[in-house]
């Protein structure tokens, strides 16, 4: 009897996994042509909503954790989200609630959406100020 319960605890554990595994990712990447300090540009991807992401906050901190831009959807809910952010420039519908920080050639960045589903973009600035995408 004891054996069966494990079995099926364990199933139990395989299954939570394959669910919260599959659960699409908000795909963020950066705009060609517009990689460049001050304002580099990113477009947001939701894999569940062709029309638009589905997010409630932005984020992008330094790697030491440092907050250097946040924003939050006010109301808050994710009908303020849109597929195309520029650093700096709070969308329609958000209420910037810290920075923005200068972004520092030579800075290591991520930026973060969040709501139902996240997305996560690492990026550097190097010394002549062009962003790229890095390695978490």
């Amino acid at each position: 009897m004891r054996s069966s319960r494990l079995a099926s605890l364990g199933w139990a554990w395989v299954l939570l996994l394959l669910l919260t595994a599959c659960r699409p990712v908000l795909q963020v990447s950066l705009v060609e042509g517009a990689r460049q300090l001050p304002a580099p540009r990113f477009t947001v991807e939701d894999p569940e909503h062709a029309d638009r992401p589905r997010y409630t906050t932005v984020q992008v901190l330094d790697r030491a954790g440092e907050m250097y831009w946040q924003l939050r959807a006010e109301p808050y809910g994710d009908m303020a989200s849109v597929a195309s952010l520029t650093y700096g420039e709070a969308p329609p519908g958000f209420t910037v609630l810290d920075g923005p920080r200068e972004l520092q050639p030579g800075g290591r960045y991520a930026l973060y959406v969040v709501g139902k589903n996240r997305g996560a973009l690492h990026f550097d600035v190097d010394p002549q100020g062009h962003v790229s995408e890095a390695s978490p």
